[in-house]
């Protein structure tokens, strides 16, 4: 009797145990576990701004620092984002409130720089106090030399909006 309950525990946790071996599907918002799945980035929480920032916005913008920590120099990134009012965590816009903005900018190998995204094209009003952004990450690196590296899913999100 002991032996086919043992045996019946084995023959239900065993498909189980095949099909999920690595156990990635389970746990969606577990950070990676090797060196092998980190994105080649380190970024910081973006905040929007609205002081103006001479040379890059006048009413509004996105801004965050970006550290290389890949082996090839970057030319290009994009972003993609969403924003939201403060009080009522809904949209401030008439229309999507989701972005992609892709962002030209030479970034070494291990450098750190701030990333800054004006928003002035974007908001027909002038905002008197700062969005929320959330749903933040870097979907598309662009290096000198044509190699892409992506982000389709925002697997490397940064959250804010609960």
């Amino acid at each position: 009797m002991q032996i086919k309950r043992l045996f019946l525990i084995w023959a239900l946790i065993m498909p189980f145990l095949t099909t999920c071996a690595d156990f990635s599907g389970i746990i969606v918002d577990m950070p990676p576990s090797t060196p092998d799945e980190m994105p080649p980035f380190v970024i910081t929480k973006p905040s929007f701004e609205i002081n103006s920032r001479p040379l890059h916005f006048n009413y509004s913008g996105v801004v965050f620092n970006f550290v290389n920590t890949g082996t090839d120099i970057i030319e290009a990134i994009t972003v993609s984002f969403r924003i939201f009012d403060q009080r009522t965590q809904s949209s401030p816009l008439i229309g999507t409130n989701k972005f992609e903005i892709t962002k030209l900018e030479l970034i070494h190998p291990d450098e750190n720089k701030e990333i800054i995204i004006s928003m002035d094209r974007f908001v027909y009003i002038a905002p008197t106090e700062p969005y929320l952004i959330d749903f933040f990450y870097i979907c598309r690196i662009h290096y000198v030399g044509g190699k892409i590296w992506e982000d389709k899913y925002g697997k490397y999100r940064i959250r804010v909006v609960k």
